[in-house]
């Protein structure tokens, strides 16, 4: 079956691979899926046209499909349980999978599969097994990477041979357990297989699948990364990393940078979601064709919709007899989303590694834009990244939505050991790639802070760009730098609004922050034995600096 075959070599494989051979499961096709949906009771067809139906053999008149979730619109990650962590409970999972392949096959299912990577360097075959009656879950899989079809396959015959079982995912949302209220996920990242069961929310089988693939990558010599990547003009790339709502795909897929970027400086856009850095090759590849994408900027018939595949959770009205068409700006709910096309951008599918990376985080203790002078600090940095979640795209209570969280790299779907990250984040520094954090939220006192606008943070990527920020020590955090000539770029206030103070309050307040990044490391190294100290000693240097400010001997 699998392109890269090999015999299972876990319990996990097994019974997950078995499952595609099952009498009541049959080979599917976009074609086919299609069609399935069109028939899907809860699914609405509209009329949007379909952007470019062809490309994936679907009808010329094939219209976007809507489907909607309920009450759950976002991912559900206390769900998930790896493999490695079970333990002395491995068995009891072992024995949940079990049952739910063995329901699963006693209905009539599909398989579709499909390729990871859009680059010959990083290409991997994945298949996907789900009940008919999850059809446009299944057309949104295929749209969201590339349906095993021509020209992808023809592609992927000719690309760079990994020693990689393929992926392998297993999804029954109709799957419950009382013990299990919010879904299971059970993940063997060695294996790259994963079941996805009781949750019906897309996004869960787009990143269970990108899960796999940036751990194989990892495994591979590669940079798993959960950002967004772009050249512009002749510079080299930028890479932005983040959570959803921290700007990551704004800053990604400007074509303009608010009006601040000149006719010459053209962009193009790798990808806004997924990529691997290749370390050996000095490449960057993105994992997806498509883009999945929050709708809640969309205004009504906004011309965007034009570039439209699908979407889900966002409603549809019939303004005339006949007539059906979406609307979004989050109304229904939060967290509405598309699959479009890259074709709204130019667009490539690799560039070389970056010569920037942007840290984008929502902690307010610190100005719009540092850059790291240490490459240590840039990976302690990276490893505590804060940030907010953004309402609605991860299913927690309202109360911690409130918080500021740390998440490493701006990676929720890691699997992997977090030190391999480090490691592997601290190799692409010392070749050469420079670090920056930016604050894309608001800067100061708790109260008291001063909004950081979308348009500032595009403009000082387009300086960043242009090497045309002077830097001087941050003198109370050392190895981070602030803007010298931050009046002179960004206008004649951003000293008076971002630049920051001695003040023993907000010196206590920015020391607390760095606290926070500490324990968080040192509980991973201490508790989880999942970092290294010299990943977490250069905050603890500049946590002295302040405490040495605030407490003179």
């Amino acid at each position: 079956m699998a392109t890269n075959h090999r015999l299972p070599c876990s319990a996990w494989r097994a019974l997950i691979e078995s499952a595609f051979y099952a009498n009541s499961v049959r080979k599917t096709t976009m074609a086919e899926l299609y069609k399935l949906a069109l028939r899907q009771p809860e699914v609405m067809a509209t009329s949007h046209p379909f952007y470019k139906p062809d490309q994936f053999g679907l009808p010329k008149d094939a219209k976007v499909l809507v489907s909607n979730d309920g009450g759950i619109v976002g991912r559900t990650a206390r769900a998930r349980r790896l493999v490695r962590e079970m333990g002395k409970e491995k068995d009891k999972y072992l024995r949940i999978l079990g049952e739910a392949v063995y329901q699963l096959n006693r209905r009539e299912g599909l398989w579709l599969e499909a390729i990871v990577g859009l680059h010959h360097d990083f290409m991997i075959k994945a298949h996907l097994l789900s009940p008919v009656t999850d059809a446009k879950n299944m057309l949104d899989w295929g749209l969201n990477f590339t349906p095993w079809m021509k020209p992808w396959t023809d592609m992927f015959k000719k690309s760079r041979p990994l020693e990689e079982p393929d992926i392998m995912v297993f999804a029954d949302p109709e799957w419950s357990d009382p013990e299990f209220p919010n879904g299971l996920v059970i993940i063997d990242e060695s294996e790259n297989c994963i079941a996805i069961l009781g949750l019906r929310y897309f996004g869960e089988r787009k990143k269970g699948t990108l899960t796999l693939a940036w751990t194989a990558g990892v495994r591979h010599n590669m940079v798993a990364c959960h950002g967004g990547i772009k050249t512009i003009g002749t510079h080299p790339p930028v890479a932005v990393f983040g959570l959803s709502g921290s700007g990551k795909s704004s800053i990604t897929n400007s074509h303009d940078h608010a009006g601040t970027l000149k006719k010459s400086e053209k962009v193009t856009v790798v990808h806004d979601d997924a990529f691997l850095i290749d370390l050996d090759n000095d490449i960057t590849v993105a994992l997806e064709p498509s883009l999945f994408d929050k709708t809640d900027a969309v205004e009504f018939n906004d011309p965007l919709i034009k570039y439209f595949y699908s979407a889900q959770n966002v409603a549809v009205t019939e303004p005339e007899p006949g007539r059906r068409v979406m609307v979004c700006r989050d109304i229904r709910n939060d967290n509405g989303r598309c699959i479009k096309a890259r074709d709204m951008f130019n667009h490539a599918t690799s560039c070389k590694k970056p010569g920037k990376v942007v840290w984008l985080q929502k902690d307010p203790s610190l100005p719009p834009i540092c850059k790291i002078a240490d490459r240590g600090l840039a990976v302690a940095m990276g490893a505590s990244l804060s940030t907010m979640r953004a309402k609605g795209v991860e299913n927690v209570p309202a109360e911690e939505l409130a918080k500021l969280v740390i998440e490493p790299f701006a990676n929720p779907f890691r699997v992997h050991p977090l030190t391999v990250d480090c490691q592997q984040f601290m190799k692409l520094f010392k070749s050469g790639t420079e670090c920056y954090i930016m604050n894309t939220h608001a800067f100061g006192m708790p109260g008291s802070e001063v909004d950081i606008p979308k348009e500032l943070s595009l403009s000082i990527v387009t300086e960043m760009t242009r090497d045309k920020i002077e830097w001087r020590d941050w003198k109370v955090f050392p190895g981070l730098m602030v803007p010298r000539n931050g009046n002179e770029l960004f206008g004649p206030d951003f000293d008076k609004k971002y630049k920051p103070s001695r003040d023993t309050a907000y010196l206590q307040f920015l020391r607390n922050r760095m606290q926070d990044r500490i324990t968080y490391l040192s509980n991973k190294r201490d508790i989880d034995h999942d970092m290294e100290s010299s990943f977490i000693d250069p905050l603890v240097e500049a946590r002295v600096v302040i405490d040495r400010i605030l407490n003179p001997i």
